[in-house]
């Protein structure tokens, strides 16, 4: 009944690229590097793998990352290296909710749900709508 959509197949990793990118670039990554005071708090974060060093650094990176990641799941280019980051990215904030609030519930799960999607776009690749695929780089 559903295979219907099965023709759509190409689209996937296209829709999860545009609303990822959408919302890395603009809720998250933009804020974060517009906000240098936040970035202190942000890099603390990375305390929960053991690394107290340069909080501000690592705050810093988590926005630099995100809006990279971001524009480069827009355009579909290197998406599998820029999902792999934000795997690593999301764990790191999840793991912050877990500690500030003693579970994933409601909006704290959010990191999660990420980090889902970018599993995703890890295994399906960019997609036939990108630039990995037109330059070669995901066939």
């Amino acid at each position: 009944m559903l295979k219907f959509f099965g023709n759509y197949r190409d689209y996937a990793s296209l829709a999860i690229r545009i609303m990822l990118g959408l919302t890395l670039f603009l809720s998250h990554g933009l804020p974060k590097i517009t906000s240098p005071d936040r970035w202190q708090g942000e890099g603390e974060a990375m305390a929960h793998l053991g690394i107290t060093f340069a909080p501000v650094f690592w705050g810093f990176m988590a926005g630099a990352t995100e809006t990279l990641a971001g524009l480069l799941f827009l355009i579909g280019l290197a998406v599998r290296p820029a999902a792999l980051t934000m795997v690593f990215v999301m764990l790191v904030a999840a793991l912050a909710q877990i500690e500030r609030t003693g579970a994933l519930r409601g909006g704290a799960a959010h990191p999660v749900d990420f980090a889902a999607g970018a599993v995703a776009l890890v295994l399906l690749g960019a997609g036939a709508y990108s630039l990995d695929r037109k330059f070669g780089f995901d066939k």
